[in-house]
């Protein structure tokens, strides 16, 4: 008779778990006027566009840096309410002055608030760097959207 061979199994691909995902919006300096720049505000619709497909989940906007008596994340916070983007469902961190930093501080506060993982919000030339930070940080990222910024190809 002829040899039997026996099937095994492979694990099953780990999955994603979309259920109630923070969407972290990164900041980007402001101006010295405190006004946002272009690459900010495409940032905050890039990331009110991901947050309508998730009305469950928070948006932590994040980015100190102030200038004109302005930070980042108060900027990207009132721009989303202007948008009508509700004010309950901001979280703000407005510490961070890196990259490096807005992992460090968003990280803590996605888990705090029951989240299932992260979906970054960034520019396509900052997106690699991103990923890096918040995986270093222990953040569970999920996906990042960016928004091409035309330095890259």
């Amino acid at each position: 008779m002829g040899e039997v061979s026996v099937a095994h199994a492979q694990p099953a691909a780990a999955s994603k778990d979309f259920t109630k995902p923070a969407i972290v919006i990164l900041g980007y300096g402001l101006q010295d006027n405190g006004a946002m720049r272009t690459i900010l505000r495409r940032r905050v619709l890039v990331g009110l566009t991901v947050a309508q497909f998730f009305p469950q989940s928070p948006v932590i906007v994040t980015g100190g840096n102030p200038r004109g008596g302005n930070t980042e994340a108060g900027q990207m916070r009132k721009m989303l309410m202007l948008l009508g983007f509700p004010g309950n469902r901001i979280i703000v961190e407005d510490k961070a002055n890196s990259t490096v930093q807005n992992a460090a501080f968003s990280v803590p506060l996605a888990k705090d608030a029951g989240t299932t993982g992260i979906i970054l919000v960034t520019s396509s030339t900052h997106q690699d760097r991103a990923d890096g930070n918040f995986i270093d940080a222990g953040g569970n990222v999920l996906a990042t959207v960016s928004y091409p910024d035309g330095n890259r190809r």
